[in-house]
């Protein structure tokens, strides 16, 4: 099964844009996971007609595209967790090379995975990801998207089928498709949805329980960001790349209640990609230490002090952190609710010396206005004055 997509994955070069991701996607397609596909069938060589689409779409509690970057053979040997995945769930292979749909439009749970390294790390990603999203939806709730994922709009190139071809060769992207894009500030930014801005990378220190050593990961590479919006809580998921093996995730929680957004926990969840299984060294949450970042909706948090958030061992600290969900379609920050506020301790200790001063003050100007003068003064002609004192 997988030999044969992998086959008509690589033969088509129609690609249509996307707008979340500077990316592109072509087909054919494969869809898996949700329940409604059980009794879908596709003609043979035929699309998915684009009502078909919307109704997919929308029926789903969450839309996953996963954008392959490469042209590795798409079979069990390479792909060995994907193949169990596919197993398990209904599925559906469409043979169109374009969407007629854009998943974005149809979905608020909606999100678009790069694929990106080698393709056991690639299976590892895929099938960790989409295991994370039924956890959070249910189980034949998600509909799960494949597709080819190029950096460079490309047309497919027409020419005269030759003896001993197999299908139509199309052009390919300069480079190569499987190296990682890495992004090296503290910006984590999907545009009109959230901003996380940090003055320095996060930095996550761990025990370990076997040998006691403390490790400390400064997080400065990362990939795209992904969002997942809910009605009452929605994550910003970014992938960090610790080194050739292992890759981190850091999903920083935003709870909505009663007009207000708040930021009191941040998952961690961290693999092994060069693991067959795609075993986890890590995944925890941790919890803010102090109270939690928070502002009305459509307003942005600005926190110039160290915020730490911990469970047990595991300990993130974030520098001089800006940050806004639920951004509406902007692409810039909201005016800031700053966590220092107005009553600070140099403007209390202002306040009280200054408090002292006009206390002293109004003393001794009602001291000079009760002085009373005498109202009668001594002449040369006049009679000497004389005062009676009485004690």
């Amino acid at each position: 099964m997988l030999d044969r997509l992998q086959l008509l994955l690589v033969a088509s070069g129609v690609l249509v844009g996307l707008p979340s991701s500077y990316a592109y996607y072509s087909g054919p397609f494969l869809f898996w996971g949700l329940s409604d596909l059980k009794d879908l069938q596709t003609p043979a060589l035929a699309g998915l007609d684009d009502t078909v689409l919307r109704d997919l779409y929308s029926n789903a509690a969450a839309v996953v595209v996963f954008l392959r970057n490469g042209t590795t053979k798409l079979s069990e040997d390479n792909f060995p967790t994907f193949k169990r995945i596919i197993d398990k769930y209904d599925f559906v292979y469409s043979p169109q090379q374009m969407l007629s749909s854009n998943p974005l439009d149809y979905n608020v749970n909606a999100e678009i995975i790069n694929l990106v390294g080698a393709p056991s790390q690639q299976d590892v990603e895929l099938s960790a990801l989409f295991r994370d999203s039924t956890e959070n939806y249910g189980e034949h709730k998600v509909l799960g998207i494949l597709a080819n994922q190029l950096e460079e709009p490309h047309m497919l190139q027409k020419r005269e089928a030759k003896a001993g071809d197999d299908y139509l060769s199309t052009s390919t992207t300069p480079g190569s498709p499987t190296d990682e894009p890495e992004i090296v500030d503290s910006i984590y930014n999907v545009p009109g949805k959230a901003i996380v801005y940090i003055t320095s990378p996060p930095v996550l220190k761990m025990l370990n329980d076997s040998d006691e050593v403390e490790t400390t990961l400064v997080l400065d590479k990362h990939t795209l960001a992904t969002y997942d919006a809910r009605e009452r809580e929605s994550k910003l998921i970014v992938t960090f790349k610790v080194d050739e093996a292992r890759k981190l995730t850091l999903k920083f929680r935003f709870e909505m209640d009663g007009g207000y957004w708040y930021m009191s926990k941040v998952d961690v969840f961290a693999m092994d990609t060069k693991s067959k299984e795609g075993s986890k060294a890590l995944d925890t949450t941790l919890e803010l230490e102090g109270k939690a970042p928070y502002a009305p909706l459509g307003a942005s948090y600005s926190c110039g002090r160290q915020l730490v958030f911990r469970n047990g061992t595991t300990v993130l600290t974030l520098e001089n952190i800006q940050v806004q969900p639920a951004l509406e379609g902007k692409t810039k920050f909201s005016s800031a609710w700053d966590c220092i506020g107005f009553t600070t301790a140099p403007i209390l200790s202002g306040i009280f010396v200054t408090s002292f001063m006009l206390i002293g003050l109004t003393i001794a100007i009602v001291a000079i206005l009760n002085i009373k003068p005498p109202n009668r003064f001594e002449s040369r002609t006049g009679k000497q004055l004389t005062f009676t004192v009485q004690e």
